[in-house]
């Protein structure tokens, strides 16, 4: 079993590795307050330290930077994290090789992050794996911070590995949905805000 979940997990880490050049053209065509609109309105007015999970190639991090927030990006492709970084280049952002649930690469030392983005990463996880990310972000977080996580459904898209996204696990905090930015025919996105409560 541990090895079929290993297996599926370097099928989706590999895809991106593969497809590194095109993600990052297409990741480009959209703009972070397009993507990011429905739940923007409730980040906080004060910039402070950001982890942005499953980076890609920088567009999220590098309008967080601009904006004043302290970011920390994470990706495990390291063809994408490569865009990431010119992108990023002379804004600060700390870039890292880790992912989820464990992020080996954040100890104890690491200062706890007002603002955590998992987004289009959730769907990539087991559900077990969910459960156990979702409970580290709460570990990394401030008391008055807040988790932003946004996955897809499957869709058409078989390249990719895909689990459900069972909503209980976030508690209380509200269900977002909105349309595919790109336009993709049967793509769907939800989103959910949540604190160290499990409140939005």
């Amino acid at each position: 079993m541990l090895s079929d979940l290993k297996k599926d997990a370097e099928l989706s880490t590999d895809y991106y590795q593969q497809n590194a050049a095109t993600l990052n053209q297409q990741y480009h065509g959209m703009a972070a307050e397009q993507v990011h609109a429905n739940w923007l309105h409730k980040l906080p007015a004060k910039p402070g330290r950001a982890l942005d999970i499953g980076a890609g190639n920088g567009r999220d991090a590098a309008w967080l930077a601009k904006q004043g927030w302290q970011v920390t990006a994470i990706e495990p492709s390291s063809a994408l994290a490569e865009y990431g970084r010119q992108h990023c280049q002379g804004l600060g952002v700390d870039w890292r090789s880790d992912h989820l649930p464990a992020l080996t690469s954040l100890d104890q030392t690491t200062q706890p992050y007002d603002l955590i983005l998992a987004s289009a990463v959730w769907m990539h996880l087991t559900p077990n794996e969910q459960t156990q990310a979702l409970q580290r972000l709460q570990q990394l977080l401030t008391p008055q911070g807040m988790i932003v996580i946004s996955w897809r459904n499957q869709a058409d898209d078989t390249a990719r590995q895909f689990y459900p996204v069972d909503v209980a696990q976030f508690g209380d905090a509200e269900l977002l949905a909105s349309n595919d930015q790109g336009g993709r025919n049967g793509v769907e996105w939800r989103c959910v805000v949540v604190t160290n409560k499990g409140n939005p």
